[in-house]
């Protein structure tokens, strides 16, 4: 895929879910729907670090092997904690004081 059509993605899943939230009242409702819009800007971001990991590897590029494969797992990290999170939020456990914008 093209540079631009995952940086269109980020901008426009980080405007959707900027504007969902913005128009909910706080509540539960309105921390699921944060929840799941930092799920699907960290989905974005580990298919645009793993499209470049790749495209790194058919071009034999070691540094770039590296550090895409370095941003795959780090953000793969946050993705897979912000899934939980999520799933948390969603069966109702509280996080305290916690947001999902902290």
């Amino acid at each position: 895929m093209s540079i631009w059509v995952w940086m269109g993605s980020l901008v426009a899943i980080a405007l959707l879910g900027s504007i969902a939230v913005a128009l909910q009242r706080p509540g539960k409702a309105r921390d699921v729907t944060a929840r799941l819009a930092a799920v699907c800007f960290y989905v974005v971001l580990v298919g645009f670090f793993c499209d470049r990991t790749l495209a790194a590897r058919g071009s034999d590029s070691s540094r770039g092997l590296f550090a895409f494969g370095f941003l795959t797992a780090f953000f793969g990290i946050g993705l897979a904690l912000s899934i939980v999170k999520t799933v948390g939020a969603i069966r109702g456990r509280s996080s305290g004081d916690v947001s999902a914008t902290n």
